[in-house]
């Protein structure tokens, strides 16, 4: 009976020991989940200098890095001016992506996975000597919506990422094009009117604090007055036009904002008529693009003088009672 209990508490300890030793000495990376490997080893966002998407239904968008700025063109073939943020976002995403899970390795399902140039997105990007960066092909939305089926050419590989990757590539040339209509630093500001169906004039005095000259004189609510030029440094539109400005009556606008600057240069905006009952159309004075502008944003822009008064020092008294 004894040698049976030792050899039972033999074998007790022995098991022990094994569990420790594992637990400690098996390597981490056996214990542990595989972190996934990047779907595009090695690729550099900092390098691309040129991103073509070519879009079944949308047509193709080339994206250019020219000394700095991007630039798209349409499939019709006119440049303009692109969204600096949504590149440097796309680039993000893409030096991001890893092979979370392979689904296919059967060429026959790529067409149900929509990971072919006649039924995905066909990206490329590449260098500024042309060389490519990554070449893929976007397909479907995942069974999840948040998750992205994607090949990259030449592999036979289909995958599953964690991204949602149609509303980063796929886009109309206006969500390409960058909105930014102004883009200044609102402390540089010291002159500010409007002319026009509406009236305000503010400028700054000697102590570069704010004052209203017309239609009436009186000094305004600091934050209101500052709210009006961070609004307008940085303008921006939800929407482009085209067409002769007369017929967005940006040849004999409604209104002129003008704003001058400490360095002795002024900007304009004009004011069309309205698009619709929220929307109006605006240019830059000195540039060729018409925008179109939220009235919200242009009633920020030419407030009513109240919401610019200081409060009455009667009713300031009663609110400060009506909180104690």
């Amino acid at each position: 009976m004894m040698n049976l209990k030792k050899i039972s508490i033999l074998i007790g300890t022995l098991a022990v020991l094994l569990a420790l030793y594992y637990a400690t000495e098996t390597p981490r990376k056996v214990r542990q989940k595989q972190e996934p490997e990047k779907l595009i080893p090695g690729f550099d966002g900092q390098k691309v200098a040129a991103i073509v998407v070519q879009s079944p239904e949308k047509g193709t968008a080339t994206l250019r890095n020219e000394q700095g700025v991007w630039h798209v063109t349409s499939p019709d073939v006119r440049t303009y001016r692109a969204d600096a943020a949504a590149l440097d976002k796309l680039l993000e995403i893409v030096t991001g992506l890893k092979a979370e899970t392979v689904v296919s390795k059967n060429p026959k399902n790529f067409d149900q996975y929509e990971v072919t140039a006649a039924k995905g997105l066909d990206v490329r990007l590449a260098d500024s000597d042309n060389r490519s960066l990554a070449s893929l092909y976007v397909g479907k939305s995942g069974p999840d919506i948040f998750s992205t089926y994607v090949r990259v050419k030449d592999s036979d590989r289909v995958v599953l990422v964690g991204s949602i990757l149609k509303t980063v590539f796929e886009k109309e040339l206006k969500d390409w094009r960058d909105k930014t209509i102004f883009k200044l630093n609102k402390d540089d500001i010291t002159e500010y009117k409007v002319d026009g169906t509406a009236k305000l004039h503010l400028k700054k005095d000697a102590a570069q604090a704010w004052q209203v000259l017309a239609p009436e004189s009186f000094a305004p609510k600091k934050d209101a007055a500052d709210d009006i030029m961070r609004k307008l440094a940085g303008l921006k539109a939800v929407d482009f036009a085209e067409g002769p400005l007369k017929d967005f009556q940006l040849d004999h606008p409604a209104r002129i904002i003008t704003a001058a600057l400490k360095d002795g240069t002024t900007v304009a905006l004009l004011v069309g008529k309205e698009k619709n009952t929220y929307q109006h159309f605006v240019k830059p004075q000195e540039a060729e693009t018409i925008f179109v502008l939220e009235k919200f944003n242009l009633e920020g822009l030419c407030p009513a003088l109240d919401k610019l008064k200081p409060e009455p020092a009667g009713e300031s008294k009663q609110a400060d009672n009506a909180t104690t």
